[in-house]
């Protein structure tokens, strides 16, 4: 049986912060491939700034988040810049993540991916049946 109400606790996830880190690799390189000439220079400037500012956001340590479901769809982020609303039956699982949707009060929706290693086991999992009740919820 469910609760009335469950929080999830999301922790950092390392597949994010290794995702960056290989794209602000893969763009300083490439930016060092460029030749050394005068009108490549800004631009490779700038997106060697900009791979430098990835790495930086990389090595910040995350605040951690919470997630509130209800049995009936109903989602609050807690210290987030998120709006709490309804999980709509677009959400999808994967074995990687969750990609969650969900509609806010005022009628817009909202995605947000969720990797599999910011969420325990039973978390997943129950975030998981939360997703499928509301899809055959709203099959029916």
């Amino acid at each position: 049986m469910w609760q009335a109400w469950s929080t999830l606790g999301l922790q950092s996830s390392h597949q994010q912060r290794l995702l960056a880190l290989g794209l602000c690799g893969l763009l300083g390189l490439s930016v060092l491939s460029w030749p050394a000439t005068s009108p490549w220079l800004f631009p490779a400037f700038l997106l060697l700034s900009l791979s430098f500012y990835g790495i930086a956001q990389w090595a910040q340590l995350p605040i951690p988040r919470f997630l509130t479901l209800s049995m009936h769809g109903e989602l609050r982020w807690h210290a987030d810049e998120w709006p709490a609303g309804h999980l709509v039956a677009g959400s999808v699982i994967c074995r990687f993540g969750v990609w969650l949707c969900w509609q806010a009060a005022d009628g817009q929706r909202y995605q947000r991916w969720l990797f599999r290693d910011q969420l325990s086991a039973e978390n997943f999992r129950l975030l998981g049946r939360h997703c499928q009740h509301v899809r055959w919820r709203h099959a029916n």
